[in-house]
């Protein structure tokens, strides 16, 4: 029993510095967007993937076709739609001419689809503009990211944070989670310290120049990657590209997770990625077992406190209450200031399923099944 008390305090202490740790790395992620002066010189280009947007592509499109001429084209790949997205961006392409519709049939072989897509869509793009990557359903002041793209340099990639929008409690619990994750152990600290070889931009809203987005390989480099936007970015800074954070939360936004098969698929997206590298098995089950004690480990101090524990109940307490105070700041990231963050227990269980998922169902994507 002294053994088993003994191990129990030392988890518990080390949950309580694991976590301390994503706290403060969150703190330093939070600060370190740079500002961009408004407007620079360069004319601007935005690609934009669509497939089946038929529901997100008006609002973007309306958006885009009011900003002044330093948008000077707006290219949209149609990827296979089968809704009546490729109509409705003829329609506006008789408003604005600067909007260019790109339809692809097939994808080559070993390519994801959304991949394929930018890269093809940046065959048309000339080399003295800057170019802005949106996703169709990103939202906002579409000529204030429009000025702060054309200041960009070679060398350079700006990594837009966008605010997220969160329509339910779902949404709410697991963004507050995730961001936390995300600030806490992969954040924007890490990508601007030259030291660390990781980078992060999200893959919706972010921009670069031509000649730098090849010599980076592009998204031929990153052709089979389901998150191609971390891996870019990786692969960009360890070739000396300056990633660039800034903070675009109060002037473009785009939909968070709204149902837990939607996060249920993110999650499983990205933990392909790690573990496709995974030499065995043990190593998927190993981290879920870390996982599952980093986690539910100490709601333990309420059947503690009932046995009468009274001292590891506090210490387990202890670890429940700095895991919220981290998970409540992860949603102040994205302004939910309500404590969703108690409920951390859901979006915690529906990483572990897709850690599991991911081993043995694969991941589904865009109509597609990958496996490993």
């Amino acid at each position: 029993m002294i053994l088993i008390d003994a191990l129990l305090i030392i988890i518990s202490f080390g949950i309580i510095i694991i976590t301390i740790y994503g706290i403060r790395s969150l703190i330093k992620s939070m600060n370190s967007f740079k500002a961009i002066k408004w407007s620079g010189n360069k004319k601007v280009t935005v690609i934009i993937p669509a497939r089946n947007e038929e529901k997100n592509i008006v609002e973007l499109l309306k958006n885009l076709i009011i900003v002044d001429d330093k948008l000077s084209k707006i290219i949209i790949i149609n990827d296979r739609s089968t809704d009546n997205t490729e109509k409705i961006v003829k329609e506006y392409m008789k408003i604005d001419k600067r909007i260019q519709l790109i339809n692809i049939k097939n994808v080559n072989k070993d390519w994801i689809p959304k991949s394929f897509a930018l890269y093809e869509g940046m065959k048309y793009v000339g080399f003295k503009n800057a170019v802005l990557f949106l996703d169709a359903d990103v939202k906002g002041d579409m000529q204030r990211i429009i000025d702060i793209t054309s200041n960009i340099k070679e060398g350079q990639i700006y990594a837009y944070l966008p605010y997220f929008e969160c329509d339910n409690f779902v949404s709410k619990v697991s963004q507050s989670f995730l961001s936390s994750i995300l600030h806490g152990y992969f954040g924007y600290d890490k990508t601007v310290n030259k030291k660390e070889n990781y980078g992060l931009m999200f893959g919706c809203c972010w921009s670069i120049s031509p000649y730098t987005y090849y010599e980076i390989g592009g998204h031929a480099s990153v052709k089979n990657e389901l998150v191609e936007d971390k891996n870019l970015a990786t692969r960009a800074k360890q070739m000396g590209v300056n990633i660039i954070p800034v903070d675009a939360r109060n002037f473009i936004k785009t939909k968070s997770w709204n149902n837990s098969n939607d996060i249920k698929n993110l999650l499983s997206r990205i933990f392909y990625d790690y573990e496709k590298n995974l030499s065995s098995t043990f190593y998927v089950y190993l981290l879920v077992l870390a996982l599952i004690l980093l986690f539910y480990l100490p709601l333990a101090w309420i059947p503690l406190l009932i046995l009468k524990r009274y001292l590891l109940s506090l210490l387990f307490f202890s670890a429940y209450f700095v895991e919220n105070v981290f998970y409540y700041l992860g949603g102040l990231t994205n302004r939910i200031k309500l404590p969703f963050s108690i409920f951390y227990f859901i979006p915690a269980y529906f990483l572990v399923i897709s850690i599991i998922n991911v081993k043995y169902k694969g991941v589904k994507w865009k109509g597609e099944l990958y496996k490993i």
